[in-house]
């Protein structure tokens, strides 16, 4: 396969177990996608005084490159007909995946890099690339189950046009997976017949676009955190936008996305808001409602 000039899928790698499996599939989204795959390494001086000789920094940033080295090789491995780069870049990994977001198609992390303890569920790089990335940022996380041929989008039922549909569809059209687009609407709302209504219209113009996939649709009004964690047990890949209306704005990440990529059981990709505003040029003619 012979990549194009699209914008790149990016993969952060540092050597971790998680981020060799990130770097995994972003191998596979950027053969789906046909676009070249972007091998970045951060590299900082680790200590709080600085390095006592320029040898001492160059030291470090050829253990980088190492690292780097072998996260390319391992991406060349599972495809040898891609077109594959690698990036090194000194500064926090937080910080060099943000910047090379904003040429990117798509950003894949490992839920916790090579700091932290054992038990820590998601690690500080992917909440902030999730939190501040100009594109969709995904955090892998394999379910060791089988594979379930589903993707799963949340779709706020008061903020229909900021959903992530057109990510969702895309990923499933993809994969040659379903789709199961779940409208959270308010807890416990009395009448959802307005809400449903916007969603189901909003959806038969994503059908129409992406007529290849197969769409069940589902109406919530108990728990958004509940309804989601449940869906991701029985699906690859969950989309979900960073933050809900009524999220307060002080947080840079929405409290149903901060649970998701906690505690999720599969991958899910975060659709940032500044990213709203690409998405929604490649799909112009979809209404609001």
């Amino acid at each position: 396969m012979q990549a194009n000039d699209g914008r790149p899928v990016v993969a952060g790698y540092d050597g971790s177990t998680s981020s060799k499996q990130a770097l995994r599939w972003g191998v596979n989204e950027a053969r789906m996608r046909f676009v070249p795959l972007v091998v970045c390494h951060a590299w900082q001086w680790p200590y709080p005084v600085p390095p006592v000789s320029p040898e001492t920094l160059e030291a470090v940033r050829r253990m980088g490159q190492h690292v780097l080295d072998a996260g390319v090789s391992l991406a060349r491995s599972l495809a040898p007909r891609l077109e594959i780069r690698g990036k090194l870049v000194m500064g926090s990994p937080a910080v060099v995946l943000v910047s090379e977001s904003s040429t990117a198609e798509l950003v894949a992390v490992g839920p916790r890099g090579t700091g932290g303890f054992d038990e820590l569920q998601i690690g500080s790089t992917a909440m902030q690339a999730a939190a501040h990335s100009y594109c969709p940022v995904a955090v892998v996380r394999e379910s060791g189950r089988p594979a379930a041929g589903r993707v799963v989008v949340g779709v706020e039922g008061a903020n229909v046009e900021r959903s992530g549909l057109g990510t969702a569809f895309e990923e499933a059209k993809l994969r040659h997976a379903s789709l199961l687009a779940i409208c959270l609407c308010p807890e416990e709302l009395d009448d959802t017949r307005p809400l449903a209504a916007r969603f189901h219209g909003t959806i038969s113009v994503w059908e129409e676009k992406y007529p290849q996939v197969n769409v069940e649709t589902m109406v919530e009004t108990r728990p958004h955190t509940a309804v989601m964690h449940n869906a991701a047990e029985h699906a690859d890949l969950l989309v979900v936008s960073d933050r809900e209306q009524d999220d307060p704005v002080e947080l840079p990440l929405g409290l149903l996305s901060q649970s998701l990529l906690r505690g999720a059981s599969c991958t899910v990709t975060v659709i940032p808001s500044r990213a709203f505003a690409m998405s929604s040029r490649s799909a112009s003619r979809v209404p609001p409602g």
